[in-house]
């Protein structure tokens, strides 16, 4: 009961000294871009974004302060905060549905496109990969000859959270097919127990439960024919899995270019480098950190709260989707639908994202950094004679550290002569598929000309 009660009164000590850091240290939100109607809320949503560049640990405050701004938190009404539990408990799977509905193409073709969910089972237990697969009405080459574009969401996310881009980007010359996965454990994926814990379990046999889920998963849709014909994005922690699963599957590649969204686990911070985020960093309180590894999270909190777990994912989703409205009374449907979403994906049971505390330290650094283990060293010998293309992706206010990946890109450049390019998406944060998806779907259009 002690645990439990720490575990909220940190969660919203969090979230009230900034909003939602909480949520932040655990899914890397950032501030988003939305037009200020004053110089106050100017003044706001700067601070806003300087708080949220970086992880950094709660501080704990007196309860009676976090009692008295708890109602300003969490914006859901009650009401429909309730209806939401209610509508989850009937048909959990209509929160996915209702989200991709939004787009002009789905459940209902368009003039060039088609679409359907799929659920593909990657193991002998019968779990199963959920997909969305955008696929084009009149294919201009044969079925066998089609390029492939796929979308691996980050840590506590979902396909859903790609909704911009898959409204957005084409599908060139009738030539391509996008897949938008959920990670086992993840999403609309099966959830099953997760049958590893920390630290009793080494991260690469956690690993590899990922890995080869996500291979049968290329395999059984047909996409390991020709990999020179696929394109992988990743974002954050679903990076720095695709990057770690380039070395398991060196002789049996799945893509030729890997596009690496806001990476997590690149490289360990450089303490010594006088940079002033780093230098402002604090290590998490040690209460903190034991929360993070037994993976007890602001996700556990919603679960737990049952007629009140939408309402507290708002104080979350309600932040981060805000700015698509942007004044345009049109798009309220998919704001509805995307915090409806959020909720029902951190309302799930807990088990893929169990990963976490595998992969990161509380904070965000690294436990095994990919610097070291794929791109240093004999660990490199395995991208020696292979020929991928890298795209390193960070937001210009990123909480990831861009120094990780321009260093992990000379290496590949220089040493393994593989081509490797770093770019910054301007106006955006951590999820700058999102912050600046017209940008972002700019670069990724970009790509899939050069396949």
């Amino acid at each position: 009961m002690r645990i439990r009660f720490l575990t909220l009164k940190s969660t919203l000590g969090s979230i009230i000294r900034s909003p939602l850091k909480g949520f932040q240290l655990l899914t890397g939100a950032s501030s988003s871009n939305t037009q200020s109607e004053s110089p106050e809320a100017s003044i706001k949503d700067a601070t806003e974004k300087r708080i949220l560049r970086a992880p950094s640990a709660p501080t704990a405050i007196p309860l009676r302060e976090i009692i008295y701004k708890v109602p300003g938190l969490f914006p859901r009404p009650l009401e429909d905060s309730v209806k939401d539990f209610r509508d989850f408990t009937k048909n959990e799977d209509s929160f996915q549905t209702e989200l991709l509905a939004t787009l002009p193409f789905y459940p209902n073709s368009s003039a060039t496109k088609n679409s359907k969910l799929i659920k593909t089972v990657v193991d002998d237990d019968g779990n199963y990969i959920n997909e969305f697969c955008i696929y084009p009405q009149a294919p201009s080459v044969p079925e066998a000859d089609l390029k492939h574009l796929v979308f691996i969401h980050g840590y506590g996310a979902g396909l859903g959270f790609f909704i911009k881009n898959f409204e957005d980007i084409p599908l060139l010359n009738n030539e391509w097919c996008v897949h938008a996965i959920d990670l086992p454990g993840y999403g609309f994926s099966s959830r099953p127990k997760f049958p590893f814990k920390y630290p009793r379990d080494d991260i690469h046999s956690v690993l590899d439960w990922f890995h080869k889920r996500i291979h049968t998963w290329f395999k059984k849709r047909n996409l390991l024919n020709k990999p020179e014909k696929n394109i992988v994005m990743a974002h954050s922690l679903g990076s720095y899995l695709m990057a770690l699963y380039l070395q398991k599957y060196e002789e049996s590649p799945s893509f030729k270019k890997l596009i690496l969204c806001s990476p997590a686990g690149v490289s360990h911070r450089d303490f010594d480098s006088g940079n002033s985020d780093v230098e402002k960093w604090k290590p998490p309180p040690w209460w903190y950190v034991k929360l993070w590894d037994k993976n007890i999270s602001p996700f556990t909190l919603v679960r737990n709260s049952r007629q009140f777990g939408s309402k507290i994912s708002s104080g979350w989703s309600y932040r981060r989707f805000k700015h698509i409205l942007n004044g345009d009374p049109d798009q309220s449907k998919r704001f509805e639908a995307l915090h409806r979403y959020a909720y029902s994906i951190f309302n799930k049971r807990g088990s893929g994202e169990y990963l976490l505390s595998f992969a990161l330290k509380c904070g965000g650094e690294p436990r095994l950094p990919l610097e070291e283990q794929l791109f240093n060293g004999k660990n490199a010998n395995v991208l020696k004679n292979s020929k991928y293309e890298w795209v390193w992706l960070y937001g210009d206010d990123d909480w990831m550290d861009v120094n990780g990946g321009l260093r992990v890109s000379k290496l590949l450049n220089d040493n393994l002569k593989q081509k490797s390019n770093v770019i910054t998406v301007p106006n955006a944060g951590h999820h700058l598929y999102l912050d600046n998806h017209k940008f972002f779907n700019s670069i990724i259009m970009k790509e899939m000309q050069k396949v």
